[in-house]
């Protein structure tokens, strides 16, 4: 594998703070929550003149795909091989809601076809990153991920490594997750207590050298990532502590040198060593985003941090994830 840098040089975000970083950041430094729940500035419009609808307009996708326009505004991929333009996405229960309605229709309607075909696109989870590889020309490689919680962590591990095997010269990560009463309800059944909220968080992940090139301020570089899988709960410390570990290894780093922690909640508050660093919980303020979560703590280091960051993320169903930051506050300036 190449010694790429991979970093961090431009985001977009849309949560329960509202639409753009900077309601976000608002929240984040202020550490006023929101109420959670939905995006309340967005919104979906059905197509203008049509008695049927043909195409759906899929809330989730939507919000995926205004991310990113807003994330690419400015021609920022202008120059670059469409085909080397990639984009990876993660989402923890996307298409479960459409899949949901097409099946009670077909067993609830006077015919098992007489459903609305518009909806069966996005039934299956790659419906927004192959939307998105469309409108904006990302035509280089395209996956989606899902790793429940941590599935915005799979994400930018996923970009990682498609620069360091120059598979791509830019890679387009990030998670989303929409607000829908079927999620509420499995969420509940899982034994869930937090407020549910939405929301989708976009990166712009490349190597170093072409951000500064290109004028770009570094946000945060990708020092390391590493993840594990556990099978009972009570492994989970265990396996997040190795994960991390191994993580400041591979960064050079001591536990003293963390400067923010970012965990996902109150199992993951507290890593070996780490009790000086300063915590920022994006769940407390913003509600349970679930498949997002992972997206909204890094892009909580990054408004929050200055230096070495950690964000640590454990999912009830197994996954146990960290990233190592180097935020820039500032950015770090172009060259």
């Amino acid at each position: 594998m190449s010694a790429t840098r991979a970093v961090i040089s431009a985001m977009s975000l849309m949560s329960p703070a509202g639409v753009g970083v900077a309601p976000f950041r608002d929240a984040v430094r202020t550490g006023r929550p929101v109420p959670g729940g939905r995006v309340e500035d967005f919104r979906t419009e059905p197509p203008a003149g049509s008695g049927r609808p043909v195409r759906l307009i899929d809330r989730p996708s939507a919000m995926a795909l205004a991310a990113i326009g807003t994330l690419l505004a400015g021609d920022v991929l202008d120059g670059w091989p469409p085909l080397r333009r990639g984009l990876v996405l993660a989402a923890g229960a996307a298409g479960i809601d459409q899949s949901m309605t097409l099946t009670r229709d077909s067993l609830t309607r006077p015919r098992p076809d007489n459903v609305n075909p518009a909806l069966v696109p996005a039934c299956v989870m790659n419906y927004a990153s192959g939307q998105a590889a469309i409108a904006h020309g990302l035509r280089g490689p395209n996956a989606t991920v899902t790793a429940g919680r941590a599935g915005g962590l799979a994400a930018l591990r996923y970009a990682r490594l498609l620069l360091a095997r120059d598979r791509a010269d830019a890679v387009v990560c990030g998670a989303y997750e929409d607000l829908n009463e079927r999620r509420v309800a499995i969420a509940e059944a899982a034994g869930v207590k937090a407020t549910a909220s939405e929301g989708c968080g976009v990166f712009l992940v490349e190597p170093r050298e072409r951000a500064l090139a290109a004028g770009r301020p570094v946000l945060a570089e990708i020092l390391a990532l590493e993840s594990g899988v556990f099978a009972e709960p009570r492994d989970a410390a265990g396996v997040l502590a190795d994960a991390v570990a191994r993580a400041l290894d591979a960064a050079g780093l001591v536990p003293a040198d963390v400067r923010l922690l970012v965990p996902s909640g109150a199992e993951d508050a507290d890593p070996p060593g780490l009790a000086h660093a300063r915590a920022v919980r994006p769940a407390g303020l913003l509600g349970d985003a679930f498949g997002a979560a992972a997206a909204f703590q890094v892009a909580a280091a990054i408004t929050a941090g200055d230096g070495p960051a950690l964000v640590t993320t454990l999912d009830p169903d197994g996954h146990a994830a960290c990233c190592l930051l180097r935020v820039h506050p500032e950015g770090e300036p172009a060259a």
